[in-house]
């Protein structure tokens, strides 16, 4: 009787199991993105990130190509901000920290925080702002540029959508991305999940690291 009842119903036992497959591969899928971070898939990239020419909270001049060959973490932010970026980056401080422990920091890796309000993120503001935030100019970067409306199309090259209200108010997408030694953007972590962790961040990097 068994061999009777496949014999009939393979072919319908055999759908189903592959549907049963695919619901879980999915349901993974949005229970890592519910947990605030894109799974980081080594064979897939969501694109090249963009060249840039802006300065840094020392007021030298600093270029996408200066963090060639490493590892990156880019955050657009504004230090004005009045909740999510001083949150965000006293989380990218623990980071910091967390790299420094795995000796990745600097020599193979590095934190971009990048200004979309240069008006008021001057050179000597985001350096208040960094130092206040234990930032390590060594391997961790605060940049700014000239003028509000390329920061924002500069942005939005890395996927990241900024606009401006009447009244001045910014609203923007709090990610971070995370950047492999080719520039190419391999995932980003929704940077407003409470239970996102310094040290899942830091292994992907050192997936990263290790490519070719």
């Amino acid at each position: 009787m068994a061999d009777g009842f496949w014999s009939k119903n393979w072919f319908k036992v055999s759908i189903s199991v592959v549907l049963i497959a695919v619901i879980a591969s999915f349901a993974f899928k949005l229970s890592t993105q519910d947990q605030g971070r894109d799974y980081l898939d080594k064979d897939k990239s969501m694109g090249p990130s963009p060249s840039y020419q802006l300065t840094d909270a020392e007021g030298n001049k600093a270029a996408s190509a200066d963090y060639d060959g490493k590892v990156k973490l880019v955050y657009f932010f504004f230090a004005s901000c009045p909740d999510v970026c001083p949150i965000t980056t006293n989380f990218l401080s623990k980071v910091q920290d967390e790299m420094k422990k795995e000796k990745v920091f600097e020599n193979k890796a590095n934190i971009v925080s990048i200004s979309f309000d240069p008006a008021r993120d001057t050179p000597d503001a985001l350096k208040e702002y960094a130092l206040r935030n234990r930032a390590d100019f060594t391997g961790w970067k605060f940049l700014t540029g000239t003028d509000e409306k390329e920061m924002a199309a500069l942005a939005k090259k890395f996927q990241v959508g900024v606009t401006k209200d009447k009244n001045g108010n910014f609203t923007h997408n709090n990610v971070i991305l995370l950047l492999d030694k080719k520039g190419e953007i391999r995932t980003y972590y929704n940077a407003n999940n409470p239970d996102l962790d310094q040290t899942e961040i830091v292994k992907d990097m050192k997936v990263l690291i290790k490519e070719r």
